[in-house]
């Protein structure tokens, strides 16, 4: 007889899985009614100098893109237009959503908002918000009487 080692954990990743098997799916089970929402996916990342976020925006023009700081948050918010021209067109299946999205990040560090570059290429949206100097802490030495 072998023994098995049960993993509790492996049922959770297998019921996590079909949760979001089932939430994939939701709006193709549905008619064309479904509202539709575009929801960009976005990588953050940092170095010692600086935080980087690409945004995976394909079809969407850049002047639909608007990027903003405020209190240490990014926003990210635009619109992915539609381009269907023929609404009479029975569609098989309807899997690319549109619409207007809108992204915020609270920022791990504080960044130098005036030095903030970004850029839009090949569909992708890429930030770059370089890090401020950590400003130092005053210390004063208190001499005891």
């Amino acid at each position: 007889m072998t023994l098995v080692k049960f993993n509790p954990f492996k049922e959770l990743e297998l019921i996590n899985e079909k949760i979001k098997s089932f939430f994939n799916d939701l709006p193709t089970a549905f008619t064309s009614d479904w509202p539709m929402n575009y929801y960009p996916k976005v990588d953050i990342s940092e170095s010692d100098k600086a935080i980087y976020v690409n945004v995976e925006l394909p079809g969407v023009d850049k002047k639909d893109v608007k990027v903003t700081l405020q209190d240490n948050v990014l926003t990210i918010e635009g619109e992915k237009k539609s381009e269907i021209k023929d609404e009479k067109k029975n569609y098989l299946r309807f899997e690319r959503s549109y619409g207007s999205f809108c992204r915020s990040f609270v920022l791990p560090v504080e960044v130098n908002a005036d030095e903030i570059k970004a850029k839009f290429e090949n569909g992708i949206l890429s930030i770059e918000a370089p890090k401020k100097e950590p400003t130092p802490i005053n210390k004063k030495l208190i001499e005891i009487k």
